[in-house]
């Protein structure tokens, strides 16, 4: 067997397990806000809470998981956060066919979701450079590819929801996230890449950050990721529903084909952009393309506070998904070869929780500016903001930042 072939191989269980995680998650982004929309009748504020309960773990466990990850075997990390992910889902579909279906239900699978992804991330990506082992922007490319396709898998089983009832989702959500854990039983161990010094928990994440500070490039990804996930991530979470709902009036049935619709596109924007780069190959410009990115993104949240078709809403998704491919091929390839390998996990779990950490927060916010000013003032909030940040990036090292490596 050749090297090749072994790399082959393992990159294939790799994305095996990586596309079952993110086909579950393409399933949980839709019916989690159909349950609290359309099954519930929850108002904007109450959504907004509910999709940070579904982020706010990474806050808390993040970094944690990062820790855990560079002192521990990666791949019996992987396999349990797998099996154990299946359960929540399993468990909503009984309480939803018992006819207890209620508020703090959902927010109680959100939050051992959250968790759960919370450790599981940073092991996952820290996994892959060890696995890959060349090319690694090729690999980080495919790896988004196979992420964004598996959402768009998600959503697409998703839009049967009217036909085949959320609880056979939910029931399928965990059986995908099964045989997730079992393809990676089928990698070899992926021991811990640092000696255990015996340091405590939080002294190992503050060497972590520590370690991610150091490296200005890394700190630069880290923050535009923050805002990211604050001003994009959180709209995107509570704005779009609410305008499916209210602004283009849908039913029950309606309403789950809207909203599939409209993540379809979004994600066929991601995978469009990821199979781009992978074609264009090497890019040493990184830090611009990825600042170019950005900069459509708050184009097209301020072209939201307009009254437009619901076409015209899907061709933005599109655009929307292409400007958050980019983006976040870019960044996840920037940190993956900056970090040390000793750190990885821990520099890969901060990365991380710059973009986690913001989408709560922003989902909470635009929860509140949408009960108070209406969807369509709302989006103009951040997107002014975010005119600030793409300014001071001009200043940042994103824009100097030039890569050799491939």
């Amino acid at each position: 067997m050749t090297d090749a072939t072994t790399r082959s191989q393992r990159l294939r269980l790799y994305l095996g397990g990586q596309a079952s995680w993110y086909i579950s998650l393409g399933i949980q982004f839709v019916i989690f806000p159909f349950l609290v929309t359309q099954v519930l009748h929850e108002p904007a504020a109450r959504l907004g809470i509910a999709q940070m309960s579904l982020m706010a773990p990474s806050l808390l466990f993040m970094l944690l998981g990062g820790t855990v990850a560079d002192h521990g075997d990666v791949r019996r990390i992987l396999v349990r956060m797998h099996w154990l992910a299946a359960i929540p889902p399993l468990v909503l579909a009984v309480v939803f066919i018992s006819g207890y279906l209620s508020y703090p239900f959902l927010i109680a699978y959100a939050l051992a979701m959250g968790t759960l992804g919370a450790f599981a991330m940073p092991a996952r990506d820290s996994a892959l450079t060890r696995i890959a082992e060349t090319d690694i922007q090729q690999a980080v490319t495919l790896t988004m590819g196979t992420q964004m396709g598996g959402q768009l898998a998600g959503m697409l089983i998703v839009a049967f929801a009217a036909i085949i009832g959320a609880p056979a989702l939910l029931i399928f959500q965990a059986a995908l996230l099964i045989a997730g854990g079992w393809a990676t039983t089928k990698l070899q161990p992926l021991p811990p890449t640092q000696v255990d010094t015996g340091e405590g928990r939080l002294a190992q994440i503050l060497d972590g950050i520590a370690t991610a500070r150091a490296h200005s490039i890394v700190f630069a990804v880290i923050g535009v990721n923050f805002a990211v996930g604050l001003f994009y991530v959180g709209s995107f979470m509570v704005v779009l529903p609410l305008m499916v709902r209210d602004i283009y009036h849908s039913t029950v049935t309606e309403f789950a084909i809207r909203f599939a619709l409209i993540n379809i596109c979004f994600w066929g924007g991601t995978i469009f952009a990821t199979m781009a780069l992978l074609k264009i190959g090497h890019i040493a410009r990184r830090g611009r393309v990825m600042m170019g990115a950005i900069t459509s993104g708050l184009a097209i949240l301020a072209l939201l506070s307009l009254t437009i078709p619901f076409a015209v809403l899907c061709i933005l998704c599109f655009l929307w998904g292409i400007g958050a491919g980019t983006t976040m091929t870019m960044g996840r390839t920037i940190v993956q070869l900056a970090a040390p390998e000793s750190h990885r996990a821990r520099v890969l779990a901060f990365y991380q929780l710059g973009f986690s950490g913001g989408a709560p927060i922003g989902s909470l916010l635009m929860g509140f500016l949408v009960g108070g000013l209406g969807i369509h003032q709302a989006v103009l909030v951040p997107a002014f903001v975010m005119v600030g940040v793409v300014g001071a990036l001009f200043l940042s090292p994103l824009w100097r930042y030039h890569a050799q490596e491939a």
